[in-house]
């Protein structure tokens, strides 16, 4: 007996060979959450998966779960004309391949949240039709860390909960869920006052106000350090597609 479809608007997060022609996809879905589903035949045949499935493409998926089985089936995914402008340039590459895979460490499987699907497919959107920038991937990094529950704290002490910090340097500490003001520091890396306030800015933004933010080049190389020790905390072994943007080299550097 077959199992009922599920259809579901989902974002391409990964994509992998399988045997001759078909393809292990791994898709973040608004009714299911992060998935990995066999597309049968996805390598020879383009009928069933109008648009391709490359990353971060969305599109309308129906998935068949299949007894027994780990992978679920992805019967057909439409991305026909969707989100194109994601491979027009390198920098959006990059972008979107870091975006994506934050989705694919980070999200739980099979665990829907509406508010993840909507703030990676906005990222996405705006991408394509934008330019990458790095203040934009702040504000997507620590949006995405909030929509999970695992964002930091910012704008108090993590051990006192001290709000007055203005423009004092404080301590990042990542393990301990965000910035130490000094009366409180016990090591952990120092971090400027600039920093503090421009992490604090990025976190409350949404999408739309990352084209009108402007960091400077050292506040936006000290949230860039920040965000990653905070990830390091998050996502276990490497990301891939950071190793990606560094071989962009120097023209890629402003943007990450």
């Amino acid at each position: 007996m077959l199992r009922p479809t599920i259809a579901t608007p989902a974002i391409v997060l990964r994509r992998t060979a399988y045997g001759e022609a078909d393809l292990v996809v791994t898709l973040l879905g608004l009714q299911t959450g992060r998935v990995s589903a066999l597309a049968r035949g996805a390598r020879k045949s383009s009928r069933r998966f109008a648009g391709g499935l490359g990353m971060g493409l969305g599109g309308d998926a129906t998935l068949r779960d299949r007894p027994g089985a780990e992978l679920m089936s992805l019967e057909g995914f439409d991305a026909s004309g969707y989100r194109q402008g994601l491979s027009s340039e390198i920098a959006k590459t990059a972008h979107t391949a870091y975006a994506v895979e934050l989705c694919d460490r980070l999200c739980p499987p099979r665990q829907p949240d509406k508010a993840v699907f909507a703030w990676l497919d906005e990222f996405l959107a705006r991408l394509a039709v934008g330019t990458a920038t790095a203040d934009r991937l702040r504000v997507f990094e620590l949006g995405l860390l909030r929509r999970l529950g695992i964002g930091p704290s910012l704008d108090r002490c993590t051990i006192c909960g001290r709000e007055d910090l203005e423009a004092e340097d404080v301590r990042w500490h990542p393990a301990g869920g965000g910035v130490v003001c000094r009366r409180c520091a016990r090591g952990g890396d120092l971090m400027s006052g600039s920093t503090r306030q421009a992490l604090e800015r990025l976190g409350r933004a949404s999408l739309s106000d990352a084209d009108s933010i402007r960091l400077d080049r050292d506040v936006s190389s000290g949230c860039r350090r920040a965000m990653l020790a905070l990830l390091r905390e998050h996502v276990h072994g490497p990301l891939r597609s950071l190793d990606f943007i560094e071989k962009m080299g120097s023209g890629m550097s402003g943007s990450r």
